[in-house]
């Protein structure tokens, strides 16, 4: 688990979470109890709002917290980042390259293959589609963006929960849309309180304006998963992941974002994928997360 104290990403965190405590007061207070009072339809709809909106609040959180994937900083890199520190090492102790060292790095050549690459700004040695992030100040695997609204990367371990929320959203923005007519005229179009129309003119607005942003950015990662290009990757052209897809098909490339569970665990904010220490198999003394 993580937590990034950017004071930016934390203010858009922030905001994500107060409008979709706003959406759900207005939709509850001012559309439903009004439009379905005594009724089990109101209780219905209640409780079907709030369920995705639960889920929502669940992914989005999930999305902030878990690592993305960041790339674990190996020790040798870390000494040559810092001069001080290795000097240090070195007048403590006259062994610092000794055989231990050489075994070091033996072990991390024998996983390491030739596409692995040692990263210059975080001198991390880094897996193919690994990609720094300057926000992070690290490598990230499979990294698409950084997402101040998530206060995260999106990269390989939470991209799912990225997908849920943004799913989420849309159906919540769809399901509320139904009762803005109603929010406007009553719902036998009888005159109104003036609070319920202001309430439900800024929720229009507040969907218009996250709604619209949400599905462009959906779209944007349904074509990145099925071309098998992250955002970073299609800003470089690179052709070689462009080859790759042609040899795998949609479902397999979905499964490698949400999981080879069920397809019902692709709705749920639940772990489906293997944690980074199954991924990585070096030794501890080698490397420094």
């Amino acid at each position: 688990m993580i937590f990034r104290r950017d004071l930016c990403g934390i203010f858009c965190a922030l905001l994500t979470y107060l409008a979709m405590i706003y959406a759900d007061y207005v939709v509850i207070v001012w559309l439903i109890t009004p439009t379905f009072m005594e009724s089990l339809w109101g209780v219905l709809h209640a409780v079907m709002f709030n369920t995705v909106l639960f889920f929502a609040f669940a992914s989005h959180l999930r999305a902030m917290i878990t690592d993305p994937g960041i790339v674990p900083i190996s020790r040798k890199g870390l000494l040559r980042s810092n001069k001080n520190r290795f000097l240090k090492l070195l007048s403590d102790s006259e062994s610092a390259s000794t055989d231990t060292d050489v075994e070091l790095m033996e072990e991390k050549n024998k996983f390491m293959e030739k596409d692995w690459t040692l990263c210059t700004r975080c001198d991390s040695y880094r897996p193919p589609r690994a990609h720094h992030c300057r926000i992070c100040r690290r490598c990230v695997r499979k990294m698409d963006h950084h997402c101040p609204w998530v206060n995260n990367c999106i990269g390989e371990y939470n991209q799912k929960y990225f997908l849920q929320f943004l799913f989420l959203i849309v159906t919540a923005w769809v399901h509320h849309d139904q009762y803005a007519v109603t929010g406007m005229k009553g719902p036998h179009e009888q005159s109104i309180h003036n609070a319920k129309i202001l309430h439900t003119i800024f929720l229009s607005i507040e969907s218009a304006l996250f709604g619209l942003f949400v599905l462009a950015v959906s779209c944007d990662q349904i074509q990145a998963i099925l071309n098998d290009e992250t955002a970073v990757e299609a800003a470089q052209r690179k052709g070689f992941h462009n080859r790759v897809t042609q040899s795998r098909s949609k479902i397999t490339l979905i499964r490698e974002v949400c999981g080879n569970g069920p397809m019902i665990l692709w709705l749920l904010p639940c772990s489906t994928l293997p944690s980074e220490q199954n991924v990585i198999q070096l030794s501890n003394q080698s490397l420094i997360v």
